[in-house]
């Protein structure tokens, strides 16, 4: 179902950015923010198809390689979409001829807001992942790595024959 809205939002992306495209003097790089968005966003989701089909080889490979330098270009470019469309909020729609079509803007709004919600999350539970595997870490060395005051085999009970 998730697979099928991100779909949905990138190919709305595309096409208001497409329709929108000179519709925006306040800030030109909106649709075209939205236009690389939508169209990066189904680029990688191909390349997620092709690395979950092959899963061995040089296809299997160059598509993981393929998919690390999107993200990237992804990540660079919701910055630079940031920049471009929280730079000129809040919006005025009363002289439309100065600034952006209301959908457009809207949808870049909204779409970058969401994906910063969703980077967001994410780095908040990898953050979480990293604790509890130094805590596990921590509490595990200290049952499986010996003091330097005992010796492998020692126990700190005395043997069951003694009186």
């Amino acid at each position: 179902v998730v697979n099928i809205i991100w779909w949905m939002q990138m190919l709305a992306a595309i096409g208001l950015g497409a329709t929108h495209l000179n519709r925006c003097p306040v800030q030109p790089y909106i649709p075209i923010y939205l236009i690389v968005l939508g169209a990066n966003g189904i680029i990688s989701l191909i390349f997620t198809y092709i690395t979950k089909i092959k899963n061995d080889g040089a296809i299997h490979a160059l598509s993981l390689a393929c998919m690390t330098f999107l993200h990237i270009f992804s990540f660079a470019w919701l910055i630079a979409g940031s920049v471009w469309v929280y730079a000129v909020y809040p919006p005025n729609y009363s002289g439309t001829d100065r600034f952006c079509h209301k959908t457009t803007y809207l949808f870049a709004f909204v779409i970058t807001t969401l994906l910063w919600a969703a980077v967001s999350f994410l780095f908040i539970c990898g953050g979480c992942c990293m604790l509890l595997t130094c805590c596990t870490t921590l509490v595990a060395r200290q049952r499986l790595i010996p003091s330097r005051y005992s010796f492998y085999g020692a126990t700190g009970e005395p043997a069951a024959g003694e009186v």
